[in-house]
Parts: structure tokens; sequence; C-alpha cells
């Protein structure tokens, strides 16, 4: 390790020992036998007092520059290693003030004000800079400025010793550039980054989003996973840990927690750090379980709808023929007495055609006949349908019906969109109850909201909505929903949703 490369500590530790030797040697010099001494010649001086050869020996093969000031700034004294640092001969120094030899006005300022402060105080002085000598060459330098007293107490010169720390500086700035960049990488992350011992205590984390945490920051260092977590998530993280040490390859794990009031997917990646820990990687995943859910109810979806197209005319032709029979031979004299069972195969071919319409309406590419219209005007046509349909069974309905701009809308598969929402609020609200169809502009979006008073929707069931063939009802056939969800498709909008024990809201959310 070269002298520039020591520390802050060391060159401290190093100019204290420099003090301590001079202080030490014999006869150690009075402030006025050293200014003899240093403004001879050097052939021509002659020892003065005991030690003194001693003494310049030590100074002249000093690491580190050493100048001797008086009040005014002016060099009384500078050991060899001053040459290479100003970069100009000792001899040129001799007798001016750092004025005189042209220094900036930056390096004027400072070392005019901090030897100025010993000569006031009394007491030694350090501090960094930087400096630019007559060669050109840019260093930072470590020094420190020494009250030197005379018989009176008097403060006439101060010793000044500089080392330079460039390489020190470099590295320092190298360190702090990286330290930025790591920080700016730490805080892009959308992940949590916690450090666990191999027993499971928690040593450190970093989390860009504090809203991610299940626990507030100062519950967490020093503790167990089971002191913050669930057990069974506690447990899971543990068992995941030990697989991890085991093996030594990164380690997957996928669990829920209830964050913010919101069940959040979560998914965590585990590998050994060193002998005594492990780094732990969390990531929200919830959005993105969601899509992949999404992705594949749509795949169901374009699956069921390509078979619609495909043999959904093949199978109606037949019916319509069977159909055509079992009403000519229900008017028939001779079966008369078979008319309930001709109205029930009839009233099931029905059944199946509706079947078969709902089929059709899944297709990926079925065409859609967008007109400019407003979203009010079609509630408003079917609303008078959607009442019969809710005085049949008790309940009412409420509109609340903002403006809102026109959009580019089927008005065919809207209605239909409407009704088999509305269709499955009614079944799902008990008598006396009213769902409430409203429209209104948010985040430019127009919404069309849709809420029933039932009971919810249970847990095990959300994930499964709106996919083609699940329904929770005797007699549904799990369609219409799916359709909604493939109308909603065509239309380029959403379809999200609340559900609690006070009923549950469908937001149907279409871009201006």
């Amino acid at each position: 390790m070269n002298d520039q490369q020591k520390s802050k500590k060391q060159l401290i530790q190093e100019l204290s020992e420099l003090r301590q030797q001079l202080e030490g040697l014999t006869g150690y010099p009075t402030l006025s036998m050293l200014e003899q001494s240093f403004e001879l010649p050097l052939k021509s001086r002659k020892s003065c007092y005991p030690g003194e050869g001693e003494f310049k020996n030590l100074v002249e093969k000093s690491p580190d520059a050493i100048v001797r000031f008086d009040r005014n700034l002016r060099f009384l004294y500078a050991n060899s290693i001053t040459i290479e640092v100003i970069g100009i001969p000792t001899t040129q120094c001799i007798g001016k003030t750092i004025y005189e030899l042209n220094l900036t006005s930056k390096n004027h300022q400072a070392w005019k004000a901090h030897v100025e402060r010993v000569f006031t105080t009394k007491k030694s002085v350090t501090f960094e800079a930087d400096f630019t000598n007559y060669k050109g060459r840019h260093f930072y330098y470590h020094a420190r400025l020494v009250p030197e007293f005379s018989k009176d107490g008097s403060v006439p010169s101060v010793l000044c010793t500089f080392r330079n720390i460039s390489e020190l500086k470099k590295a320092e700035l190298e360190l702090r550039a990286s330290e930025e960049r790591n920080g700016k990488l730490l805080s892009s992350l959308p992940d949590i980054l916690f450090f666990l011992t191999n027993e499971g205590v928690y040593l450190d984390y970093h989390v860009t989003n504090p809203l991610l945490l299940y626990k507030p920051h100062h519950s967490r260092i020093g503790k167990h996973v089971s002191e913050v977590l669930p057990a069974e998530q506690a447990a899971q993280i543990m068992a995941t840990v030990k697989r991890a040490i085991k093996s030594g390859k990164m380690q997957f794990l996928e669990y829920q927690l209830p964050i913010n009031d919101v069940i959040c997917t979560l998914e965590g990646r585990i590998i050994t750090y060193n002998s005594d820990s492990v780094l732990v990687i969390i990531r929200d995943i919830t959005e993105l379980k969601h899509l992949r859910q999404e992705l594949t109810r749509l795949d169901q979806l374009n699956l069921v709808g390509e078979m619609a197209a495909s043999i959904g005319h093949e199978v109606r032709n037949p019916m319509t023929t069977v159909r055509g029979f079992l009403q000519l031979l229900s008017n028939k004299e001779e079966c008369k007495k078979f008319q309930d069972y001709f109205s029930l195969m009839i009233e099931e071919l029905d059944r199946a055609n509706s079947i078969i319409s709902e089929f059709l309406s899944l297709a990926k590419n079925k065409k859609v006949e967008l007109e400019k219209q407003n979203l009010n005007t079609i509630i408003k046509t079917i609303a008078p349908l959607i009442e019969s349909n809710a005085i049949m069974s008790n309940k009412y309905l409420h509109l609340d019906l903002q403006a809102v701009p026109d959009l580019l809308l089927d008005s065919q598969e809207i209605r239909q969109l409407i009704l088999n929402l509305v269709h499955n609020g009614l079944d799902a609200m008990p008598p006396y109850t009213t769902i409430n169809i409203a429209s209104f502009v948010q985040d430019d979006q127009v919404i069309l909201a849709i809420q029933d008073k039932g009971i919810g929707i249970p847990p095990e069931s959300i994930e499964k909505l709106g996919t083609p063939f699940f329904t929770t009802k005797e007699t549904g056939t799990g369609l219409g929903l799916a359709v909604c969800y493939s109308i909603a498709a065509r239309h380029k909008a959403t379809i999200t949703f609340d559900t609690g024990s006070q009923g549950t809201t469908f937001y149907i959310k279409f871009n201006k």
C-alpha cells in the first residue's frame, strides 16, 4: 500500500507519532533556533542544538509535505517533498506568501481562514481540500495545522503537514457513486428483500413501497418470522428456507396475505446468502395472477366460441325440423292426450336453442355493429323490461344515471350484457330489496355499475367467475357471465367487481 492509499486514520496517527518524535528529541529546539536552521542553506548550516541533525533528517524524509507559515501566510520553511506538491523549487517558496505564488482565490481564502483560526484559538486544525499545482496536476490532500509557541506563549508561526489523499478520495468517490447506483437500482425494484438467519430471524430488509409490508417497519428486525407473519405462512417460509439451505439452490414458494384489507398473492424466492443467512425476495403477483386467470378464462371462452360457431348452425337445423314436426303432431286429434309431453319437448328444444345462441355470443370473431350512441339511452330503453321482471319477484329497480359521453356501442350486445348481470343480481337478492343501475364518468372512463343486495359471491367461486359452464344455480348454464365478459372484450371494456355480505357490484369500464 503506497502513501496515497493510506486511510485518514493512519494519516492522523502517523502525524501524531511524528509530533511525539519531534518533542522527544534531546534538546528540542526553540522556535528561534529552528528558524535559524531552516533559513540557512542546507550545506552551510551548523548544528546549533543537540539532536538537530536527527530532527532535520526526520523532517526531510517525512512522506508528508511539511511547511511553516507566519501569520501573513509567508513560507518560513518547506521540506523537499513540498517541491513535488507545489511544483516549484523550495528555494522559490521561502520568504514568499501564498498570494505571491499566484494560487487560486479559492485556495487563498481557505488557507487564510484556517491559518487565522489557528493563530486565534491556538489550537490545531485539520481539513481536506483539493489543489492544482503549477504543473497542472490536480489532487486532494489532508492537512493538519499546528500552532508553534514561543517562550512567552504567543504563536508566531504555524506548522502544516499535509498528505496527498487523491487515491483515497478517488476510491471514496467511486464508492459513493457505486452506493448511489445501487441505491437507485434498489429503489426501482418492485420486490421486497429480506435477510434472515438460517433460523428465521430478520437481520435486515429493503422495501421500495412500505405499504406492501404485512406489518410496519419497527416490528421486524431481530424477530422471528413466526412473530411477524401468520403461523401458516411463517411455517411455509421456514420450510422453504430449509430446502434452500439443504439444496444450495434457489427455492420458490407462493402464499397469500391480507395487506391493506386486500388478499394479496405473493411469490417468494429464497437462496442462501452465506453460511449463516439467506436472502428472501418477495414479489406481489396479485395482478399477475389475476391476468393469468383472465387469459385462461378468455382462452376457454374463445375455444367454446369457436366450437359453437362451427357446429351451432348444423345443430340448429335438425332441431328446427324436430320442433316443427312436434308442433304438427301436437295439433292432431289422436295426439291430444300427449299434449303435455309435446309441450315439454318443445320447451326443451327452445332451451337448447337458447344455449346455442349463448354459445354463438362467445365467438371471438362475432361481428359487432358499433355505432355512436349513449349508454343511458340503452339503459332507459330496457328499464321497463327489467322493472317488470323485478316486480314479479317482489323486488325493485333504481336508476342513477349521470351525464356520460356517447360511445361506440353495439346496442343489442350491451342490452344482453345488462340483462344478464341484472338477471343474476335479481336471482341473488331476497324479496323487497332494490337493484341499482348507475352510470358515471371516472378517470376518463365511462362506468356502468350494477349493484345487487344479495349475500355476496363465495370466496371459492371468485376465481372461477366468467368461466364457461361454471354456475352456482341449479338451472343455470354457466354461460351468462361468460357472455358478458366476451361482450366487454369486443367493446374493449373491462369488468371488475366488489363483493361482500351486503351484496355485489359489477363495474363495466368503457374507454372514452
